[in-house]
């Protein structure tokens, strides 16, 4: 047990970078470590103020019919399907193939206790996300209903329980996963693949089972109806709804007992396959036997750009953290195609009588998101030397990380723009902003994420989902370019001015041509102190 609390406490503390601003001694890397660690704060307490909105509008219209115990429900599975996806992305590089595991192993320690240690920092990762969203819900149920006192210990109790089911099982199918494609020869472009059938599955079965709460006139007379819905999708989101709300012994029986069950199964049969499993994941399969061929000529920048582009494909975890908004916004535009009449009728709201004028804004909201630069320059890694090395400038480097961003994002935007032009039937003006808007927000976002990742890089990590998920420049990024995106969305939905989008367009312009100019400036010298 003392192993295992020693080797916790230090994959929790090198979580959101705490070692780096606690010890270490080199004031620039300090400064880096608690931008990042303000930037994680920023982005909890963002989160935290969204969570706080949609719970409390939830529970209105709960409260109005009467209904208001199914808020918990509602939250729990949301949380659980959120961890879930989280789970599957985040077992290789936390769970398995992390980087400093052959420096654990050669410690005198057990297996059993790395392995659960590892296990627990998954769950105390995945635990802020369900902080974040069933505390609000918790609190705004207790303001609404009053419930007696012992509702307020079990509520914290079960918020801590409720995280680890989703945890362990999306561990063991991440797991499933990487044992699967990890001797593929293509096993990264087959990771993505399957993790992106999982999400969008996952996706379709929420968004079929929600389709019960569209209609008030079910909220209405039928409560058991729904939380038959919720337990149908996911029966601890019920027992901790029917636990809280009615006291239910048995439904807080069910979760301990759950949550005891999968854990101790889990740690066991890590115990078992923790050193098989890390060893079929980082050898290598046999390819065929090399032979000298034609060797390729190509320029500077078209060699720069194959290797990040390569690096790119390389990286699961990278690529279905930031194609997965080019894929929605495809997605997205396919459904305005084909059912643009519904979507309308759907969004039947006095904000949203101009949704040809609102979408462009929506499309850059998810371009901005799929940006590859803001974590880009933290993704090289212990690797940064190979490219400082080489006879190239800060800005061919720049460039060729830019047109990683740009292969994937215009070709996404052209045919999201087509359909949904043809689908909302917009005049030629709206057509236009369809294209430039979403473009000028690419170009924006790729070179705002660089301008940020040369400032606040997180090259030490070890593990890939540190770098994508953790960096301080992407969570900046993803912030402002949400800001950037409703906030005009709003402006137009309130106003209806037609000057909104020539205003963002030439904001973006100006912009990305400041930030392009910075980099240019200080790239090669900030490019040079990166170690």
């Amino acid at each position: 047990m003392r192993e295992f609390w020693i080797l916790t406490k230090l994959q929790v503390s090198s979580l959101f970078g705490i070692n780096k601003i606690l010890h270490m001694k080199n004031e620039e890397e300090k400064k880096i470590g608690k931008r990042t660690l303000g930037s994680l704060i920023a982005m909890v307490v963002a989160m935290g103020y969204m969570s706080v909105f949609y719970s409390y509008m939830l529970a209105r219209a709960f409260k109005m019919f009467d209904t208001l115990p199914s808020l918990l429900g509602i939250m729990a599975l949301a949380c659980s399907m959120l961890i879930l996806v989280f789970s599957i992305f985040e077992t290789k590089g936390v769970l398995f193939g992390f980087g400093d595991y052959d420096i654990v192993m050669s410690w005198p320690v057990s297996i059993r206790a790395v392995a659960s240690s590892r296990v627990f920092s998954m769950y105390t990762y995945n635990f802020v996300y369900a902080f974040l969203l069933l505390l609000p819900a918790g609190v705004i149920y207790a303001i609404m209903a009053a419930p007696p006192f012992w509702y307020y210990p079990l509520f914290l109790l079960l918020m801590f329980l409720l995280p680890a089911l989703p945890t362990i099982v999306g561990a063991l199918l991440g797991t499933v996963l990487t044992v699967m494609t990890a001797r593929l020869k293509k096993s990264s472009l087959a990771s993505v693949a399957v993790q992106m059938v999982l999400v969008f599955g996952l996706m379709f079965v929420s968004m079929r089972s929600g389709m019960a709460f569209e209609d008030p006139e079910k909220l209405a007379g039928f409560a058991n109806a729904i939380n038959a819905q919720v337990q149908g999708m996911y029966p601890p989101a019920q027992w901790f709804q029917s636990a809280l709300s009615e006291g239910s012994l048995t439904s807080i029986l069910w979760l301990l007992l759950m949550t005891a069950a999968t854990i101790s199964l889990l740690i066991f049969w890590l115990g078992k396959n923790f050193v098989i499993i890390n060893s079929r994941i980082k050898s290598k399969p046999r390819g065929e036997t090399f032979v000298m061929q034609r060797q390729m000529h190509s320029s500077k920048a078209t060699a720069l750009f194959s290797r990040e582009f390569k690096r790119y494909l390389s990286s699961s975890i990278y690529v279905v953290n930031t194609a997965f908004g080019y894929v929605m916004l495809i997605i997205a535009a396919g459904v305005l195609l084909v059912k643009a009449e519904e979507v309308l009728k759907y969004l039947e709201m006095p904000e949203l009588t101009n949704l040809p004028a609102l979408v462009p804004f929506i499309f850059g909201w998810m371009v901005s998101m799929g940006s590859t630069t803001a974590s880009s320059i933290s993704m090289e890694g212990k690797s940064l030397w190979i490219i400082k090395s080489l006879p190239v400038s800060a800005s061919e480097w720049f460039v060729a990380k830019l047109k990683v961003t740009l292969v994937l994002a215009i070709p996404s935007i052209l045919i999201s723009a087509t359909l949904a032009a043809i689908g909302l039937r917009m005049s030629l003006m709206e057509t236009l902003w369809m294209y430039l808007l979403p473009l000028a927000y690419t170009f924006s976002f790729s070179v705002f994420g660089l301008w940020l990742n040369i400032r606040m890089p997180h090259l030490d990590w070890q593990s890939e989902a540190e770098a994508v998920k953790q960096g301080g420049a992407l969570m900046i990024s993803v912030f402002v370019g949400m800001g950037m995106g409703f906030a005009p969305a709003i402006l137009i939905g309130l106003t209806g001015s037609a000057l909104i989008a020539p205003i963002v367009f030439v904001l973006l312009v100006v912009m990305t041509i400041l930030m392009w100019t910075s980099l240019v400036r200080s790239g090669e010298e900030r490019m040079l102190k990166l170690h």
